[in-house]
Order: structure tokens, then sequence, then C-alpha cells
């Protein structure tokens, strides 16, 4: 065995009668990576110095397989046909998914070499290029290295399932999300603006009133039909009869895995008013100007055109308008089981954050309303005492 000053960690040995070299990162437990030709060959020193940088070995070291049966190529055509990794999830979150694992399958190992991770067999990821990876994605948008993260993870979940991994590389790993509200609830001042731009009966204001008084999703507002309407009479908790009109129907969140969750939502006379105007012989409840309904992509570039029309600035979605409704129920004294369910929420734990934001707000007014008595108490005093009030 022979081992190179001038390349700290490289050694040979002789194989079949023929000498090959390798390299040993430092350390205990270092990995033990196999470098082609012999020291002086081009192909060796690009080999060896991507290893003492921690890149992994391009396919002429024997590191990646072209092809490999087991590859992160081979793992995404096996996805596909899972049923409870892939087919039982909405299109919607397929489509996402979807994205980043092509880009993944696209990026190459190595800056500047052909070798793509689709042809690198997944167990030859170790944890430093999951890191790399993810830490690349974090750059560009914390959110995006999220997603990433998650769609890369169900590519491991099938290699673990098949048995060609037992380690998840990615287990240790996170992406690192900055506190956020999410999607901007609108305030009454932006609602009322939205509102006189938009009057009743036009597509922009019934998709408004949709969202905001059912606190409906994107994907529900779309699909949501005529049919639906109900008349109902329910039993309040007091063992009062009240007849109700309501939409019930089922979500589309979940529905190849659970068939959706069911929905009986009641129309408020808000809501009762902006329909009223409405043909009932179109179908969908929410239509354009030909009478045709809304794809569920269109409604989020429509959304932003309406609000531009309004002269409301960017930021101000149809998802905020949901985060606006469950404000709405927590400030009027909901509960959190309430909220849940006229959510749609599958835990409470979405409904306790409208419950802490309302309880947060009522706390701290509370608190200057009790100052502000104590105030006019203490200056009623002065009053009686004496005192030169200087107003």
């Amino acid at each position: 065995m022979g081992k190179l000053l001038s390349h700290p960690g490289v050694s040979s040995r002789i194989k079949n009668g023929k000498e090959v070299w390798r390299y040993r990162e430092s350390g205990r437990n270092g990995r033990q990576i196999n470098l082609p030709g012999k020291p002086g060959d081009p192909e060796f020193e690009r080999a060896y110095q991507s290893a003492v940088e921690g890149r992994m070995v391009v396919a002429s070291a024997g590191i990646v397989q072209i092809g490999d049966a087991r590859s992160f190529g081979a793992a995404w055509r096996l996805l596909q046909r899972s049923n409870d990794y892939w087919l039982a999830l909405d299109d919607a979150t397929q489509d996402k998914n979807e994205r980043y694992i092509k880009i993944f399958l696209k990026t190459p190992i190595v800056q500047g070499e052909e070798i793509t991770w689709r042809d690198v067999p997944v167990k030859s990821m170790k944890i430093k290029d999951a890191r790399k990876l993810i830490e690349a994605h974090q750059l560009e948008h914390p959110t995006k290295a999220k997603h990433f993260l998650v769609a890369l993870r169900k590519l491991i979940a099938v290699a673990i399932r098949e048995e060609w991994i037992e380690v998840d590389p990615t287990y240790t790993l996170q992406a690192k999300i900055p506190p956020t509200e999410g999607h901007e609830p609108w305030p009454l001042e932006i609602r009322q603006k939205y509102e006189a731009r938009h009057p009743i009966g036009t597509a922009a204001r019934t998709c408004y009133e949709l969202a905001f008084w059912l606190g409906n999703r994107r994907s529900d507002i779309a699909r949501l039909k005529w049919e639906h309407l109900v008349e109902e009479e329910v039993e309040l908790p007091n063992g009062e009869p009240i007849t109700l009109f309501a939409f019930a129907f089922r979500q589309k969140k979940n529905n190849k895995r659970t068939g959706g969750k069911e929905m009986f939502l009641p129309l408020r006379r808000q809501l009762s008013d902006a329909l009223a105007p409405l043909p009932r012989d179109t179908g969908h409840v929410l239509v354009n100007a030909y009478g045709n309904p809304f794809s569920e992509k269109s409604l989020t570039g429509m959304m932003a055109h309406w609000t531009k029309q309004a002269d409301i600035p960017a930021g101000y979605t149809l998802h905020g308008l949901r985060h606006s409704f469950g404000n709405w129920l927590a400030e009027n004294g909901a509960t959190a089981r309430q909220i849940q369910e006229a959510m749609g929420h599958s835990s409470q734990r979405e409904a306790d954050r409208y419950l802490k934001k309302a309880n947060r707000k009522r706390l701290v007014s509370d608190a200057f309303l009790i100052g502000e008595d104590k105030e006019s108490r203490r200056e009623a005093a002065r009053r009686r005492a004496g005192f030169r009030i200087i107003e």
C-alpha cells in the first residue's frame, strides 16, 4: 500500500494485480471514496478535489452509476404509483411536489458536471449533500426550501419502503421558516374599499363574499354549486329549532384520501343579500361573464386583478379572506371547536391561533381600559380635593 504526501488522505492498494487509489476522509468514521486513474491524471485530480471538498465524486469514480435501478429517478417512477405517498394527495399538492421533485432531479451533483441527481443511487446521498441542497433553496426563499424538503422526503420514503436504504439522510434537517402571520387578513377599511369598487352581482364581489362569509378555500369556492344550497331545520344547543339556508358539500382538500370533510355552512344575511340577484341556472355559484366556472388556479390571479382595480396594495389575497373570517369568528365569541367545524380544519390547532390572537386583543384592551378607569377616578378625586386641573 502506498501513500502520497502531495495528496493527504490518499492511499493505494493492489487489487486483481492492478494498483487502485482511494481517498479516506479524516475521522474515525470517514467515508472511503475510490478515485479513478492515477495521480497526475486530470480525472484523478478532479475526483480528488471533489472528495476533499466534500462533494460527490462523479461517475468515472464509480460512485454514481448511470441508470442505476435504485436511483432517485427510479424512486420518482415508483412514487407516482404509490397510493400512500402520491395517489392519495389532492391535485394541487401533487402539482407542487412534482414541481420541486423535477427541480431536484435536474440538479447537477457537482457544479459544472453533466451528471444530475436523477441518475444517483439514493444510497449515495449523504447528510451533507442534502444539507447543501436545502441551503441553496433557503437562500432563494425560505418557503421554497420547506417545500423542496417535503418533496425530497417523499422520494426517500419510497427508497426506505423498498429497502434501498435504512436511514433518511434528511432526518436531521429542517428548513428555517421565519415567523410570519401567513396570508394577510383583510382589515375593515380594505374590505370597504373593495366593496365600494365591486358592486353586488359581479363575479369579483361574489368571489369575495363567498371567501369571507363562508371562510372557504380557493378550491371549494371554485367548485361550489347551487345544488349545494339546502334548507334544513336545525336544533340549536339550547333545544330551539331553527330553519336555515346553508351550503352543504364535501371539501376538496383530502377528497382522495378521506372523501373530504363534510361541511354545513349557514348563509349569513350579508352573503344571502350578495347572492340574491345571481341567476340560479348556471350550475356553479361563481361564474365568469360567459356563465362558465372559474378554474381553481385562475382565482388567485383574478383576485390579484380585482384588488388592483380597487387600488388595494398587493398582499391581500383570496386566502387572506379566509383568515379574516377566522378572526371574525374568534372576535365574536366562537369556541375553538366551532371555528374548527366552520372552517373545515382537521384539528383545533389552527382554530387556537385565531382565538389566541383575539384573546390577546381583549386582554390588552381590557388592560388599557382598567388604566383609563383608574386615571378617571384619580382625576375626579383631585377635583374634589380642590386641585387645579389644567385642561
